[in-house]
């Protein structure tokens, strides 16, 4: 982890209110993993005051090089607002990597990767590293969702060798109709899973995990919560497990990918 100044390479519209940034930086995410996640000064000193957490989408390389990161956010507010704004060579101060990882046994063989909307990033991150993986899948299907085809992005960077994109819109505008846990579960009653790997609304979560809980599935998520810090000093993101002595964990620290199973929802 390393706070550092980083140059925007590029701020382009993905989707109706969405953005897709390429920021440079000068060390630290070559061993950047997806799940992991920045926190990113979105203005000056005191406006506003804190900063803002993203996922990674992916890293930028020139050659075996890392050389920068990529990040996608949605316009919510007065942060992400000023974020919409930057253009090429501006700088931003950033921090990170933070947080732990997606973590895909090498004995997986069958791997389902559930997004929805904004929790597209870690997603998409570990479908493109799975492609340096050796010995591949027998099957790897990927379920993205969003309310309408608006809330759909980066759909088509999971068109990858031997992967299956199904796609979910609330509204039937894109793909099929209704919630995409329910493709999940189409597709589970067809076909077994080693794990699955989620990051999207706790709604959306809950549901991927007791679906994969019936199933006896392992299952890992990536939360989404507000942080003021991204390194455990303000106590802000806490989580409740189930299992656990002193029942709570920090999503900046422990998280934000937690084993779906131990979570009290």
């Amino acid at each position: 982890m390393i706070a550092q100044d980083t140059i925007v390479l590029w701020n382009q519209p993905a989707a109706p209110g969405y953005y897709r940034m390429g920021l440079a930086c000068a060390t630290g995410f070559d061993t950047a993993r997806p799940g992991q996640f920045v926190m990113v000064r979105t203005g000056t000193e005191a406006t506003p005051l804190l900063r803002r957490p993203f996922s990674l989408l992916g890293l930028i390389r020139e050659g075996d090089r890392v050389t920068g990161i990529e990040i996608l956010f949605k316009v919510v507010g007065k942060g992400t607002q000023r974020l919409s704004r930057c253009r090429e060579g501006d700088r931003l101060s950033v921090i990170g990597p933070l947080g732990n990882a997606f973590l895909v046994p090498e004995t997986c063989r069958q791997l389902i990767l559930v997004a929805g909307g904004v929790g597209v990033p870690p997603i998409r991150f570990l479908a493109q590293s799975m492609l340096e993986r050796e010995g591949g899948f027998s099957r790897c299907v990927v379920f993205v969702g969003g309310r309408t085809k608006d809330d759909l992005v980066c759909i088509t960077e999971f068109d990858l060798p031997g992967f299956l994109l199904d796609v979910s819109t609330d509204d039937g505008s894109q793909g099929n109709q209704g919630m995409v846990t329910r493709s999940l579960e189409k597709a589970l009653d067809a076909g077994p899973a080693d794990l699955i790997c989620a990051c999207g609304p706790s709604g959306m979560l809950k549901a991927v995990s007791v679906i994969a809980l019936e199933r006896g599935i392992p299952c890992q998520v990536s939360i989404e919560a507000m942080m003021a810090c991204g390194m455990g000093a303000c106590l802000g993101c806490a989580v409740k497990l189930q299992d656990d002595e002193t029942r709570y964990r920090h999503v900046c620290v422990d998280g934000p990918v937690f084993d779906a199973h131990r979570l009290a929802w």
